[in-house]
């Protein structure tokens, strides 16, 4: 019971091995006929006395009288049980060293040989032939001294494999002290040698491979503590690899970095996950390096988690050339944008010259056709005026003035159509109809010499456009095409509904169009002339044969109308033009029929506001000779006191454009408020793209300027029956 304690006390790893050579001790002790079971007391201690000292010194304190022969027969039978039952092999040998018993587990081992087989040295032909030599000589040796001995050679097994056994031999002495043999204790390590030799291998071959790496290599423990590092750690800080175990890395840590590297340490070992970092490190030299370091948990031969393998590179270098990168982009942005802010500027500078030479070309191109204008406008009026006395004179004079004056109206229209300033009154209509209503003109314009012909699509081509605008563009292609062509060749207007898909046409949305097409067989124009047809003033015509603003007006006119313009062309192969209208669903608007200026049926008391003298002046004129009577303002806010004075006013007519503040649009609205049920109309040239913006949304009716007595007459008239019905 004391020998099972002192067992319990022991690691739970060595009890078998303690238990085992304990019973190495008391084998030996009964091979050398000790009563152990007499003197339980002495074999425990000597179980620490290690192996075969431990037997020895048992056998020799055991010596004992020889006892008599049923005792030396019962000692020997509890021998051999107690030796089958060994988890060693045993041997037992004669005073030359040949056999004399094998346990069952060495019998096992060596198969079907008996001790008879093995007996004296006859078990010598089962040890390997390159350990027979040095065996033998070891047990010459022990059997000369009669002291224990180990040996460690290679027995061939049952099944024919050679194994490693380690054997340790003690001495067996007769009662009298005369040497008797000895009994060996064998264990088969051939597997544990192997492991052995495997894990030095590995752990050679890992040393090898550490210490060749240009990276920093090393193992830690749990608490961070190093237990390995590599040639390049000790080459880098200078130190032993007794002094790297013992040293903390911290102590070569940058100051700056330290707080930040210590918590992701931290927190790294506290979830047992990699952890990654870069800081400064001092080199032995004195020098700060960058260190990109990475740490990855190790596990114990159990699974256990048992610290960490890390490596760190050097990237002093990447750093300085990460940052080097980073100041070229700098200086590569800084330079880039120079040059942006250069290249904007010349393109400024580049579209300012550009945008003078082509106000200088527009100014000149606008003055030449207005001073011819207007010399016919000056001259016919200066020779009325001196004339007074001829009427057919002063009548024919009047006619070419009134003739200029409509010209230059033209000629206004195409420069608010090309900057698409103009505001354009559209209207549902059918795009066939207004071509056929117009052919006569367009025919007259046309001549004899060249043929014309129309391909109109069936049915009808509805679009909503502005009729008048639309007559002058077409007109306008028509005469281009008639310039291009010589006698004999032929114009072809024809039209088409079609649904455009993205990206189909360019500069136009997908959708449903009205295309019309002028087509002439002409010269055509090169590739040039073909890039420059849609610009102002550009023309290839004579001097004085045209001003260059007609494709302008119809691409303006096209744009405007949420279309496009598209132009064909080839030197000899003729050009077509097209033009994208947007197509209208609803029915065509009926047309308002042109009424004669006359007198009206009843008077207005009509408010006119116009800033310009010479504009109100005929514009009161022809409202007193309609039978209107007027009152005057020349502002908004002279306006407004008039209506907020008693004075009766049934129509307002006002400019849009004026000076203070306030426009014609915004007085209409304080007028509405002023005066419930005011009749309103407004009147502009142009009104820009804000104000235009509010005409599309206020309900009062718009009258264009220039205009004249039957188109103001029109105008009244169209307001007179609502004005009545409101007043009845």
């Amino acid at each position: 019971m004391a020998f099972k304690r002192l067992l319990d006390r022991i690691a739970a790893r060595d009890r078998r091995l303690t238990a085992v050579a304990a019973g190495t001790c008391t084998l030996a002790a009964l091979a050398a006929g000790a009563l152990v079971q007499q003197t339980p007391a002495l074999a425990v201690p000597l179980v620490f006395l290690g192996g075969a000292g431990a037997a020895f010194a048992l056998s020799r304190l055991g010596q004992r009288p020889q006892p008599a022969v049923g005792e030396q027969r019962e000692s020997d039978a509890r021998f051999r049980l107690v030796a089958d039952d060994a988890p060693v092999m045993l041997w037992m040998g004669d005073a030359e060293g040949g056999g004399l018993y094998l346990n069952r587990m060495f019998r096992d081992f060596w198969g079907h040989r008996t001790p008879e087989s093995l007996a004296g040295m006859g078990w010598f032909e089962l040890v390997h032939p390159e350990d027979r030599e040095s065996l033998k000589a070891t047990i010459v040796a022990g059997v000369a001294s009669h002291a224990p001995f180990t040996m460690s050679p290679r027995l061939m097994r049952a099944d024919g494999q050679w194994r490693l056994i380690d054997a340790t031999a003690v001495p067996r002495f007769r009662p009298c002290g005369a040497f008797k043999g000895f009994i060996s204790v064998c264990h088969d390590v051939t597997e544990a040698r192997a492991a052995d030799a495997a894990r030095l291998e590995s752990e050679t071959r890992f040393r090898l491979i550490a210490d060749s790496a240009s990276v920093f290599m090393w193992v830690s423990e749990l608490g961070a503590r190093f237990v390995f590092v590599n040639r390049a750690y000790l080459d880098f800080a200078g130190v032993t690899y007794e002094e790297a175990l013992q040293k903390s890395f911290v102590e070569r840590l940058h100051p700056d970095d330290r707080d930040r590297v210590l918590g992701v340490q931290a927190a790294g070992m506290a979830s047992r996950k990699p952890f990654a970092f870069e800081a400064r490190f001092q080199r032995a030299d004195g020098e700060w390096r960058w260190l990109r370091a990475q740490a990855t948990p190790r596990k114990g031969p159990g699974g256990e988690h048992a610290g960490y393998v890390g490596v760190a590179v050097d990237v002093t270098e990447a750093k300085q050339a990460e940052s080097d990168l980073k100041r070229i982009n700098e200086l590569l942005e800084e330079r880039v944008a120079a040059a942006l802010a250069e290249k904007a500027d010349a393109e400024a500078a580049l579209f300012h010259a550009r945008k003078m030479e082509a106000v200088g070309q527009l100014t000149g191109g606008v003055a030449h056709d207005f001073n011819n204008l207007l010399t016919v406008v000056i001259g016919a009026l200066d020779m009325i005026l001196k004339h007074p006395e001829d009427g057919a004179k002063r009548r024919r004079l009047g006619e070419a003035a009134l003739a200029a004056a409509r010209r230059g109206e033209r000629l206004t229209h195409q420069l608010l159509a090309f900057s698409r300033r103009q505001a354009l009154r559209p209207e549902t209509c059918d795009v066939n109809a207004l071509i056929r209503d117009g052919e006569p003109l367009t025919r007259r314009a046309v001549g004899e010499a060249i043929a014309f012909d129309l391909r109109l699509s069936e049915g009808a081509a509805t679009a909503r456009v502005d009729t008048a605008q639309f007559d002058a563009a077409l007109l306008n292609l028509v005469v281009n095409a008639r310039d291009a062509t010589s006698a004999g060749g032929e114009i072809t207007v024809e039209t088409e509904r079609l649904d455009v898909s993205a990206d189909q046409v360019p500069e136009l949305a997908p959708g449903a169009y009205v295309v019309v097409r002028v087509r002439d067989s002409g010269v055509g124009m090169s590739a040039d002339v073909l890039s420059q047809v849609f610009e102002p003033f550009f023309t290839t015509k004579p001097a004085g044969k045209g001003t260059g603003l007609g494709l302008s007006q119809v691409y303006g006119f096209a744009r405007q109308s949420g279309g496009v313009a598209h132009l064909e062309s080839a030197e000899g192969r003729g050009t077509t033009v097209a033009l994208y209208l947007p197509a209208a669903e609803s029915q065509p608007e009926a047309a308002r029929p042109r009424t004669v200026g006359t007198p009206s049926t009843r008077v207005l008391r009509v408010l006119l506001v116009e800033d310009d003298p010479s504009v109100a002046v005929i514009a009161e004129t022809m409202l007193v000779e309609l039978g209107h009577a007027v009152m005057r303002a020349e502002n908004a806010e002279q306006a407004l006191k008039l209506l907020h004075a008693d004075r009766p006013v049934d129509l307002l007519l006002t400019d849009v454009i004026m000076p203070g503040g306030v426009n014609g649009v915004e007085l209409a609205r304080l007028a509405s408020v002023l005066r419930p049920g005011l009749a309103v109309l407004l009147s502009s040239g142009y009104a820009g793209e804000t104000v235009d913006a509010a005409l599309a949304e206020a309900p009062w009716p718009f009258l264009k300027k220039p205009y004249d007595a039957d188109e103001l007459a029109a105008t009244l008239q169209a307001l007179a029956p609502s004005r009545e019905t409101e007043t009845a």
